[in-house]
């Protein structure tokens, strides 16, 4: 667990460019927390990995080459991430873990010179597994996983709630909309901006009584959404989890060009008028016969 910052002052500390983050909700599984690192050692090199349901024994994580690992100090974390050693050696991070829930934490990274083509010293990314609880309720409210933050700030998670913004042609469940709906609407109050390819599900149950639905949800508020790039969770392969593997790439945005445009104060009107009032449309060509057509 990281209380404090790593020192600014270390060599290398450079702004924060080009990342790829990875959420997937792992079910606890061993084998499905060597499935997911063994798929993405073959694909990018990912930053950080977000894990709900993570892997975990008397409260340890398992070690990665190349990771360090964070939860909760619980013994049995519902969040979890990995962060890639490239990525420490570079930033000073602040790891948070709020007091009212062990259902999610926050990663505060610090870039003094900027980050992702702005000015702002430092972005926040939260990982969140909101677990049903009794009574419409959720174990991560929609004001901490959704926070009002004037910085950069995506969080990414397992919210297990079903919204018409993730299903269109699906008809809800009254109770599904009360419980989806603090949270999308939070989201737009805020601005924050879902990040999905619709159509595409994110989970996959392995029963055939249940249907494939999209639970697993990021968002990004406005500082941040102009930095999102790609939102991946069809491609990756299947780790053998009933939750897809989702693959997010935010890098700083490409400058801004205009498209060219006339310049209507630099026109010769008067000349332009004169030739429009003098112009007239052409009369169409006669009719084909039956003989031309033939030929």
């Amino acid at each position: 667990m990281i209380n404090t910052p790593l020192s600014t002052s270390c060599p290398g500390l450079a702004p924060a460019t080009n990342h790829i983050l990875v959420q997937h909700n792992s079910l606890g599984s061993w084998d499905v927390f060597l499935s997911l690192f063994s798929s993405l050692a073959e694909g990018p090199t990912a930053d950080i990995v977000l894990l709900q349901g993570p892997h975990s024994s008397k409260g340890f994580l398992p070690c990665l080459a190349g990771f360090k690992s964070f939860a909760p100090p619980v013994t049995r974390p519902r969040v979890a991430r990995y962060i890639s050693q490239k990525f420490l050696h570079k930033f000073a991070v602040l790891l948070f873990f709020p007091p009212e829930t062990d259902d999610f934490m926050a990663l505060d990274v610090f870039t003094p010179q900027g980050c992702l083509g702005t000015n702002f010293p430092h972005f926040t990314i939260g990982n969140a597994y909101a677990r049903p609880l009794p009574r419409f309720l959720h174990s991560v409210s929609p004001a901490l996983s959704l926070p009002d933050l004037g910085h950069l700030s995506l969080v990414a998670g397992d919210f297990d709630i079903h919204n018409a913004a993730t299903y269109p042609s699906r008809l809800l469940r009254s109770k599904e909309e009360r419980e989806s709906a603090p949270y999308f609407d939070r989201a737009l109050d805020l601005g924050f901006t879902l990040l999905k390819t619709h159509g595409v599900y994110t989970r996959f149950p392995f029963t055939g009584t249940h249907r494939p639905s999209t639970i697993d949800l990021d968002f990004a508020n406005p500082h941040i959404f102009p930095a999102f790039r790609t939102w991946d969770g069809s491609s990756p392969p299947s780790t053998g989890s009933d939750h897809a593997l989702i693959l997010i790439s935010i890098q700083p945005p490409s400058p801004h060009n205009d498209k060219p445009r006339t310049r209507g104060q630099q026109a010769d009107w008067p000349f332009l008028t004169h030739k429009l009032e003098s112009w007239r449309v052409p009369p169409p060509p006669d009719a084909a016969s039956p003989n031309q057509l033939d030929l």
